[in-house]
């Protein structure tokens, strides 16, 4: 696949070339040129790229009758004498070699341009309908182009100028709205200011820190102080304090992604108390509140818990390899996708030539691991739950179902709000970082995720605060109404698997429906778009984060927790063939949703609308079901190597990490992608360097928000959770010899 050059007229593409080469070549000797033999230079050049109407000889003229309604008269003084500023010209954007493979990214000297006083580094996003053009894969492609402003110019006067410029192009496309400009977004000046949400941000952040430190050594402090523990002559050990839980714990809310690790003994086997790593404790009367408060934040006992490795024999290992496999393949999706997103690639025309290729399906379509996490946390509610259904009589239960969850999942997502919209604006600079700043929406609708409704308001995908928290929102709201298929499965299990089944058809027609209303179909990177408008990235939100369109996965989660519920740990006899059969049929199902799209990017004929429809609504649920067959048979034992390899030790500490991984790890990106000052050449190599780095160090900043927030208040929830049989002290008389310490 390849852009056709037909377009673009031939003389004014050597003419941009020619003026690229001029400026270059002549750089070193403009400071010895006069204002008019630079005009004699330029004149011709610049005329026949920009055409007579625009370019006279010593200015640039913006002639729209109603560029004073767009352009602010001080803006347009300065612009009127822009050719003049030789220094400005030469660290505005110019095209460069490799038109062809798409290199529409023309960022210019970004510090060359803030070097010039009372100037401005702009970057301008031109919006090209890639359909209309006729590239398949991908609804729209941008070109980005740097320009040099006066610092008198806003981006609205910019974006006038910008824009009547494009109109007078005369391009052949611009009669089919092919080409607009989109936005232009300039740096800061002066730099961000220490603002009032700034400041307190760094205060919470510090006093995270000293709670830490302080708590740390005073668990250090307990430990050691083993003359008074022989004097008591016995040690008590309190999951209040040490945030460990007894072995049959089964809070309600483990899920997937964001649960902390205790919410799944059961299944992940946790020993008792005793085998957790726990610190010998005073007598409940010698440790007070305020000293249970700081044991919660003491890294030392909750990094020793993070990394316990234990496991029961009846656990179900293999979700924690599901996990981590999943987390790795978003984070190996959004390696590709943060790339191409910030429109820095110099040859994006090959990149969307590697996402037909076999090999490249398993990365476009890497969106489906979110899907997994959906069944996970499906599974998990719905076998934790029903396996404390009797508890479950008083509203008082129910309410603390729904409290728990809430706590569980916001004190992480309230850090990364914050540390969004005040503490990540500093940690770039360059040409691309002030495109990737928190923008204007998160001051306004910042609660909206704090309360889960991101993925319905504000109205549009790319409106959201912080876009990829819309997973939250909808396995929230998953979440709420669970109770009304859970219930029903317990006490009825007919009416229940009906209205399971019926959600579940309902769902799928919904999508059916909103597919064909839209006329949306699904490629390359999952996006639905839309032929109504043209552009299709808004119609994303259509079907990609609403929860009518996503359950599925989360339904197929809830049936398999209700089977393996009502089997519990009997024995299943299964035959060879069938279980062989099993294995087949699910990665046949996997393999087709996966490469599903492969065949109609190496043949004429496209996929039909009755199978984008069809595949557009079958393939999460598909995907569900394969995974469904893996849990199921590494339980039961018929998972074999996969199960050794999915049950590995190895992942369980990752996998407790994987909630704080996923909410921080878009911002890591971030910060590498838009730090960048020149356009990326992109090639295999490089991204699965790119790959490796951004998944460790996902990792390694997960380690400290998990330290920091999500074990601490995990820990503080059950220190004040009223009525709670974890807070029954349970003691132990023995040697300290003979106690199983592993600090």
């Amino acid at each position: 696949m390849r852009q056709q050059s037909g377009p673009i007229s031939v003389t004014r593409l050597v003419a941009i070339l020619i003026l690229c080469a001029v400026m270059v070549n002549c750089a070193d000797d403009f400071a010895a040129m006069t204002n008019q033999s630079m005009n004699d230079l330029l004149v011709p050049v610049m005329t026949t790229f920009f055409g007579r109407g625009l370019y006279q000889a010593g200015r640039s003229q913006f002639q729209a009758p109603t560029s004073e309604d767009t352009i602010s008269p001080t803006c347009m003084d300065y612009l009127s004498h822009l050719s003049t500023n030789y220094k400005a010209l030469d660290a505005f954007g110019k095209p460069g070699a490799g038109l062809l493979e798409g290199n529409a990214v023309w960022l210019g000297n970004y510090d060359e341009c803030l070097s010039i006083k009372e100037f401005n580094y702009c970057l301008s996003d031109i919006l090209l309908n890639a359909t209309k053009i006729g590239i398949k894969g991908v609804p729209v492609i941008y070109v980005r182009w740097g320009l040099c402003a006066p610092a008198s110019c806003t981006n609205q006067d910019l974006l006038g100028a910008l824009q009547y410029f494009l109109d007078l192009l005369e391009l052949k496309y611009v009669e089919f709205k092919a080409i607009t400009a989109a936005s232009v977004t300039c740096s800061e000046s002066p730099p961000i200011p220490y603002s009032a949400g700034v400041i307190c941000t760094i205060v919470l952040l510090s006093t995270l820190g000293v709670l830490m430190i302080i708590g740390s050594l005073y668990d250090e402090w307990l430990r050691l102080d083993t003359k008074k523990l022989k004097r008591h002559g016995r040690w008590l050990y309190c999951a209040v304090i040490n945030s460990g839980d007894d072995a049959n714990d089964t809070d309600e809310d483990a899920d997937n992604i964001d649960s902390c690790d205790d919410d799944v003994e059961p299944l992940y086997g946790r020993e008792t108390a005793h085998r957790w790593n726990l610190s010998i404790k005073h007598d409940a009367s010698e440790v007070s509140l305020l000293g249970r408060i700081l044991l919660c934040f003491a890294v030392t006992r909750n990094l020793s818990k993070l990394l316990d490795t234990q496991q029961k024999d009846t656990s179900i290992g293999s979700l924690n390899g599901i996990r981590v496999i999943s987390m790795s393949w978003v984070i190996l999706g959004h390696t590709l996708f943060f790339s191409i997103s910030t429109g820095a690639t110099q040859n994006i025309l090959v990149v969307l030539e590697w996402l037909q290729s076999f090999g490249f399906q398993a990365i476009s379509n890497a969106f489906f691991a979110v899907d997994s996490f959906f069944f996970l946390s499906g599974f998990l509610v719905s076998f934790l739950t029903l396996s404390r259904m009797q508890e479950m009589r008083s509203a008082k239960a129910w309410a603390w179902f729904y409290f728990h969850r809430y706590w569980r999942l916001t004190p992480v997502l309230g850090l990364t709000i914050l540390v969004w919209m005040y503490i990540q604006p500093f940690f770039g600079d360059g040409p691309l970082w002030y495109t990737s700043t928190a923008k204007p929406s998160c001051e306004k609708y910042w609660w909206t995720d704090l309360l889960y409704i991101n993925n319905f308001y504000p109205q549009g995908f790319m409106s959201e605060c912080i876009g990829w928290v819309w997973y939250l929102a909808n396995d929230m709201q998953f979440f709420v109404i669970s109770p009304l298929l859970l219930v029903p499965l317990f006490y009825a299990p007919v009416i229940g698997w009906i209205a399971l089944v019926s959600l579940t058809v309902v769902c799928m027609i919904v999508t059916a429906v909103i597919m064909v209303e839209y006329n949306a179909s699904m490629d390359i990177l999952g996006i639905a778009a839309s032929a109504k408008n043209g552009y299709g990235l808004d119609d994303d939100s259509l079907i990609y984060d609403k929860p009518y369109c996503r359950i599925a996965p989360y339904l197929v989660g809830v049936g398999l927790g209700y089977i393996v519920h009502r089997i519990g740990s009997r024995r299943i006899k299964m035959s060879p063939f069938f279980a062989v059969a099993g294995w087949l049929v699910a990665a046949g199902i996997a393999i087709s949703v996966v490469y599903g799209f492969y065949p109609s990017y190496h043949t004429s004929v496209p996929i039909s609308r009755a199978g984008q429809v069809a595949y557009g609504t079958l393939s999460r649920f598909a995907w569900g079901v394969a995974l469904a067959w893996v849990v199921f048979a590494c339980k039961y034992g018929y998972g074999g190597w996969i199960n050794g390899f999915l049950s590995w030790s190895f992942w369980i500490p990752l996998a407790r990490l994987t909630y704080s991984v996923y909410m921080f790890h878009p911002m890591v990106f971030i910060v590498f992608y838009y730090n960048f000052g020149t356009a990326i050449y992109e090639s295999k190599y490089l991204m699965a360097y790119f790959f490796a780095g951004n998944l460790l160090l996902s990792y390694v900043v997960a380690l400290f928000v998990a330290l920091a927030v999500e074990y601490p208040f995990a820990g503080l929830e059950k220190l004040f959770m009223p009525n709670n049989p974890k807070e029954k002290l349970e003691r132990y008389h023995g040697d300290i010899q003979n106690l199983n310490l592993r600090l």
